[in-house]
């Protein structure tokens, strides 16, 4: 009969150290490979005692709940600020509630836009302005120059940094204290609009 101390039983892992690996000239070998078949891995059965069982059930672990049970409540979200175009030097103010064409003959495009855009017409004595010169628009919080192909450009002045020209077809977000030069004597400024 077998010594039972002599034997793994099923539960148990017996890991046996390999004899060394002689390597060239007798040496042992720096990295001795182990017999597979030395290494008895037991699994858990099914019929393991109570208390080992109680590993097993034993439910994870769970991150206590806040002490408040109310969401926290979003925030209001804010209307954007409304914005409107001032000329410089005169009682002109154009609300951009839609976009605004700015030039000597602000006729309309030939494709229909929408929404129509409002007309602004500047004096003919002012040659430097092209017929459809600039579009002023507000997308959302965002205010927004287009040089509609202009002869002299688009200047826009920001509160600090250079000056920046805007090339024929380029459109550019301004920021609302950010002035904006259509040729040479038209300036146009943001204002905020009292929303009721």
């Amino acid at each position: 009969m077998n010594d039972p101390e002599s034997e793994p039983a099923d539960e148990d892992t017996v890991l046996r150290e390999c004899p060394p690996t002689l390597g060239a000239g007798g040496a042992a070998a720096e990295h001795p490979v182990a017999d597979v078949e030395d290494t008895v891995i037991g699994l858990i059965q099914p019929h393991a005692p109570a208390h080992d069982r109680s590993v097993l059930s034993s439910p994870a672990p769970t991150a206590p709940l806040p002490s408040h049970d109310v969401p926290p409540e979003p925030e209001p979200r804010r209307a954007p600020t409304t914005w409107a175009a001032h000329i410089r030097g005169t009682d002109v103010t154009i609300p951009l509630d839609r976009p605004a064409i700015i030039g000597r003959h602000p006729s309309m495009a030939r494709i229909d836009e929408v929404p129509q855009p409002r007309r602004v017409q500047i004096p003919a004595t002012h040659r430097d302005v092209s017929g459809r010169h600039a579009r002023i628009e507000q997308l959302g919080d965002t205010l927004v120059v287009t040089d509609l192909g202009s002869t002299n450009g688009i200047d826009v002045h920001w509160s600090q940094g250079p000056v920046r020209r805007l090339r024929p077809g380029e459109t550019s977000v301004v920021l609302p204290d950010a002035v904006v030069a259509i040729g040479d004597a038209v300036v146009v400024e943001f204002v905020a609009v009292a929303t009721l």
